[in-house]
């Protein structure tokens, strides 16, 4: 197996240049192998990140270098391994640790007849930093650690419990024609790095409500004010009792066919994960889209890309109602 190893010596006295150094290796997903040297799995990616990490070592007068090291040592190598498992493992823990305390603190804030709003932000700031967290750390889980789904279920289950949280009595609304007519032509926001619900609901809401909708994928923190959010906590057009944010706009837009019927199974399928539907396609839909929005940084090229493939679908599945 091939390991990457950076060896440096931060000549600073500035300890805040050191910090930034040790953030970077973290961020990358190195391990402290000896006093400063930092290793890596190889990968093309994790060399460009050592190599960038380099530089900017030396660029503040320290020295590094990288190595690449084909490991013919199997307790070496297997030292190596255990390292990141160890990391991985302690990294999960404490993401399932978080986000189940954090299910339990929504779960008792719910008993109350109405959370206030700024409970309810804060509580949607948590669960947000405590996915952007998830979704970190599964980057550099380089080894597939088998607490992963735990920890993806548990980080899952906190965002559950806030939408159910969330008051729901006028929202999924049905709106009228009028109404319908407004929303033409505007600009939607929504969480980046999307995954199924995002990314079909955009696809519905470019091919059905409004064909010159523009897309803004941000932090759910930093969501626009001038952007229609969907898929977002406490958005009119996003998860509502038992439904998906596909279903609910849906629902809201009065958008009323089958093959659209049949595919809304399956986002919710993948999306809520409580097998309503039992759709055959859900599995190979979902690991379609999570390897283009694990392999591509950007939404926008996910969304173009991810359209092919529901277009494909809906025209498969109106084709079906068409010979029937």
């Amino acid at each position: 197996m091939r390991w990457l190893f950076l060896v440096h010596q931060v000549r600073t006295p500035n300890s805040r240049e050191r910090v930034r150094v040790w953030r970077l290796t973290k961020k990358a997903g190195a391990l402290l192998y000896r006093n400063s040297v930092y290793v890596l799995p190889y990968g093309k990616e994790r060399l460009e990140d050592f190599q960038w990490l380099c530089q900017q070592i030396r660029d503040s007068l320290g020295e590094a270098s990288v190595f690449i090291s084909e490991s013919t040592d199997e307790r070496e190598s297997q030292a190596l391994l255990g390292l990141f498992k160890k990391a991985r493992e302690s990294d999960f823990n404490r993401l399932i640790d978080t986000a189940e305390k954090l299910s339990s603190r929504i779960r008792g804030a719910g008993e109350e007849e109405r959370l206030p709003d700024d409970t309810l932000k804060s509580l949607a700031k948590e669960v947000a930093e405590l996915e952007q967290s998830f979704q970190e750390t599964e980057k550099i889980d380089f080894f597939g650690h088998p607490l992963k789904k735990r920890a993806k279920s548990a980080v899952d289950g906190a965002r559950a419990e806030l939408d159910s949280a969330v008051p729901s009595a006028a929202a999924g609304a049905r709106l009228s024609p009028g109404a319908r007519r407004s929303y033409r032509g505007k600009t939607w926001a929504t969480r980046k790095q999307i995954h199924i619900d995002r990314l079909c609901s955009a696809w519905l809401i470019r091919k059905f409500i409004d064909p010159k909708a523009k897309f803004i994928f941000a932090r759910e923190s930093n969501i626009p004010a001038h952007a229609i959010p969907f898929d977002v906590f406490g958005a009119e057009f996003s998860h509502h009792g038992e439904d998906c944010t596909f279903e609910t706009l849906l629902r809201s837009f009065r958008i009323k066919e089958k093959a659209l019927d049949s595919l809304a199974q399956i986002v919710h399928d993948i999306d809520m994960k409580d097998g309503k539907f039992n759709r055959p396609e859900a599995a190979g839909l979902d690991a379609v889209v999570r390897s283009l929005s694990d392999s591509i940084r950007d939404d926008h090229e996910v969304l173009r890309l991810g359209s092919v493939i529901l277009d494909a679908l809906y025209i498969r599945f109106a084709a079906k109602r068409a010979v029937k």
